[in-house]
Order: structure tokens, then C-alpha cells, then sequence
């Protein structure tokens, strides 16, 4: 615990009393390899439309239907796993496809999930070019649009 808050903090706790901490909501689990690649093949699957022409594309038998399977997590019937995608099958995806390195196990950023279009995937974009300084004057600037004002008597809801 004392690597969490600050050594005065702690001292300052008598014992037996417990400890508050500032909770903002559950710890987000980190996803794994697999639920990653699961997505992947998703985003795949509609920019190709059909599990077909995605096969196509890779040079697959059209009516494959290992990504089906990995997409949907169908249960393996020889032994009652989900179907995954393994190392050299993520590597032949990406090279085939013309993908980065490491593509299939990088979560997808939010504009890829949301689309280049979305308010928040613009915001994230005008934030990332801007240097640390001019990062906190606009986390500031959206801080204080966000805030309901009383002023004019209304609560800064629309």
C-alpha cells in the first residue's frame, strides 16, 4: 500500500483505521492476445463484408472457415476450446494483406473502432500533434467548456 499513496499519508493513518483511497471505477482489464485478434479479424470481416472474400484476399479456400470460427469463438468439438488464432496465422494475415508488423495483437486505436469522423477520435488526433504544453492549455479549455455554469443561470447541459 505504501507504494500506492504517499509516505505521509501513510503515517498519518493510525492503525487499524482504514485507508482512503480516490476511486474513479473498476481497474480496466488489460485484453488479451486473443480477444485482440478476435477483434482484428472482426474489423477484417466488414471491411471485406464476406468471410469469402477476406478468404480470397488471403489466397484462402473461399469457403474456409478457420476466421468464421476465431471470429465467433466456436467451441473446437475435439476439445471443447474456443477456436484461436495462433502466431504464424496473425503473421500470414498481416503479410498477406499488406498490414504492419503486429497488427492482428495491437488493440485497436479508437478512431478504428469509432471512424476518423467521431468528435473524440478528431480530438485525439488535434492532441497527439500538439506538444505537452498546448496539451494541458486544451485538456483546460475542454475542462472549462465541460463545467455548468450558474452565471447565466443555466447548467451547461444542451
Amino acid at each position: 500500500m505504501e507504494h500506492i499513496v504517499s509516505t505521509g499519508y501513510v503515517n498519518a493513518i493510525s492503525q487499524g483505521k482504514f485507508f482512503f483511497i480516490p476511486w474513479d471505477g473498476p481497474i480496466q482489464r488489460m485484453q488479451t492476445v486473443q480477444e485482440t485478434r478476435r477483434q482484428r479479424v472482426g474489423m477484417l470481416k466488414k471491411k471485406y463484408v464476406k468471410w469469402s472474400a477476406l478468404n480470397d484476399a488471403l489466397g484462402w479456400e473461399k469457403t474456409n472457415t478457420r476466421l468464421s470460427q476465431i471470429h465467433s469463438g466456436t467451441l473446437r468439438s475435439d476439445r471443447g476450446t474456443p477456436y484461436t488464432m495462433g502466431d504464424d496465422t496473425a503473421r500470414e494475415i498481416e503479410q498477406k494483406l499488406q498490414l504492419p508488423d503486429g497488427w492482428m495483437d495491437t488493440p485497436p486505436s479508437y478512431a478504428e473502432l469509432h471512424g476518423t469522423s467521431d468528435p473524440m477520435s478528431k480530438m485525439n488526433e488535434l492532441m497527439t500533434a500538439m506538444e505537452p504544453e498546448m496539451q494541458y492549455q486544451a485538456v483546460r479549455l475542454v475542462g472549462a467548456l465541460a463545467e455548468p455554469t450558474q452565471a447565466n443561470g443555466t447548467s451547461g447541459q444542451h
